[in-house]
């Protein structure tokens, strides 16, 4: 359900540096000691390396390299409880890499005549309302730009699935009292909800269920014999485990997995490394596969053309995908997270380059390990990667507490500064995880630390006053959320907190 564009900042710092640099000398000069080939030698270290040090059960990864597959493999297990080992065949819950999915199901139904991009989505669906009453205004290419002003899902029910094939409809008329979070077309604002009413779209146009369509016409003729939006399909052989950081924040096996079939458009695509690469092919050949055409160049043109500023950086999103720039070569992607996995794929046109990673832990990042893969791929390096110093702090803040903690801390900052990553987010990450657990004491003990440690960041003030109102302790609270604005007068959600916890007195 995320996107890479919309919710992480960004600092591509993760992995150990000298384990890329030796893996890139691998690359540029070959391996002739072992007879591997150099390129599998570069993906497996970064891949191990990855797994290792964000304690990823399972890593899948899939490589075109000038538009052949050049590398597929899987690392790991399908899930700690069974220890199944993963393989390319293996099927994971691929969150938002569904979205372009769905995107190309809409530009074949807009070429066999049956939608329009700039028709509105009423003309479609007319028993869609909101109370708003300018959500007669969205058109289907609003919804694909994530410009349609329709607000994001706030609970995804993931612990309460539908599997109907009402479930659909249903939802798009659950929409009646809402109001939308802009005008249609006035700016850009990710929404999956928006995505999510699509399944209605695509079904009323072509006279089947949005799952059975995306099996006939997109992943049948692709060659993506086991890929699916229904969960009640996936094989038990091939099932992947969503795992979590746990009470302990330790990696588990989630007791809830992500999928509710209202939510099919966004994020509910199950597909493996072999299907992916064949999705590669078919965007790397703009809609052609095998001799078989899944959409024209015109759909391919479209689906790929930037139109709207995203906010971040030079980005922008096209047809659901969104297109950013990778050195010099513009690339084309999407992310994915949701419960227990992480996953992105991304290709290059220029270059005949496509990257697909797939995770089974939403610890893991798995964007970076694409750009990670993409800097070997074309032989440069942008950025020193580094291991966030909280994957390592985790396992010590309970047992050994804030001391412990600091001790590490510092002892590896002093004699490990290329392998780590000591950014204040780190502990305020860390931090967060703690408190969403209940562990309030030791949150506020890695919050008061990141104080000591960045005093001029007012954001780690506004942490501790989380802290504080978490543990009933709104005096402090107060003066916390005060401090905070006393270094950032402009601190919007300090603001907004210090309010609420005003009123509630």
């Amino acid at each position: 359900m995320d996107s890479v564009y919309r919710s992480i900042t960004i600092s591509k710092t993760m992995n150990k540096l000298i384990i890329f640099i030796v893996s890139i000398y691998f690359f540029s000069c070959g391996v002739k000691e072992t007879g591997n080939d150099p390129l599998e030698v570069l993906i497996d270290s970064l891949a191990l390396s990855q797994k290792e040090a964000f304690e990823v059960p399972g890593l899948a990864i899939g490589i075109i390299k000038d538009n052949e597959v050049a590398y597929a493999k899987g690392f790991g297990v399908q899930g700690l409880d069974t220890k199944g080992p993963l393989t390319v065949q293996s099927l994971f819950h691929m969150a938002s890499v569904s979205k372009p999915f769905v995107a190309t199901a809409i530009m074949q139904l807009v070429e066999a005549g049956k939608l329009g991009l700039d028709q509105r989505l009423v003309e479609y669906l007319p028993y869609f309302t909101m109370a708003d009453k300018r959500y007669k205004d969205i058109t289907i290419r609003h919804m694909l730009q994530h410009t349609s002003g329709i607000p994001d899902v706030d609970d995804y029910e993931w612990d309460n699935p539908q599997y109907d094939d009402g479930a659909a409809e249903r939802y798009v008329k659950s929409f009646a009292t809402g109001q939308l979070d802009f005008a249609p077309g006035e700016k850009y604002n990710y929404s999956n909800a928006a995505f999510d009413m699509l399944a209605d779209v695509i079904a009323k146009a072509s006279g089947m269920t949005f799952e059975d369509y995306m099996k006939k016409n997109i992943f049948a003729p692709a060659g993506m014999a086991n890929s699916t939006f229904y969960k009640p399909e996936v094989p038990k052989g091939l099932a992947t485990k969503p795992h979590i950081l746990g009470d302990s924040l330790q990696i588990s096996v989630s007791d809830v997995y992500p999928y509710n079939r209202i939510h099919a458009p966004s994020s509910t695509l199950h597909s493996n490394v072999e299907d992916m690469l064949q999705w590669a092919k078919v965007n790397l050949n703009q809609g052609e596969i095998n001799g078989k055409k899944i959409y024209s160049k015109a759909s391919y043109d479209i689906l790929t053309t930037s139109k709207v500023k995203t906010g971040f950086r030079s980005d922008s999103v096209c047809l659901s995908w969104f297109s950013s720039y990778f050195t010099d070569y513009r690339m084309l992607a999407h992310s994915g997270g949701d419960e227990g996995y992480r996953t992105y794929f991304g290709f290059i046109p220029q270059k005949g380059i496509a990257v697909v990673v797939m995770a089974n832990s939403d610890v893991f990042q798995s964007w970076a390990m694409a750009y990670l893969l993409l800097e070997g791929l074309l032989e440069v390096v942008i950025n020193e990667w580094k291991v966030p110093i909280h994957n390592k702090l985790k396992n010590y803040i309970l047992t050994g507490g804030i001391d412990q903690c600091k001790a590490i801390y510092f002892n590896e900052k002093e004699n490990n500064p290329d392998k780590y990553l000591f950014e204040g987010w780190c502990l305020d990450d860390l931090g967060y995880w703690l408190l969403d657990r209940g562990y309030h004491g030791h949150a506020l003990d890695i919050f008061k630390f990141n104080v000591e440690l960045e005093r001029e960041e007012a954001g780690w003030y506004d942490s501790v006053a989380d802290a504080y109102r978490a543990m009933d302790n709104k005096e402090m609270a107060i003066k916390w959320y005060k401090r905070a604005l006393a270094l950032d007068p402009n601190l919007e959600f300090s603001k907004r907190k210090l309010e609420e916890i005003t009123n509630e007195q």
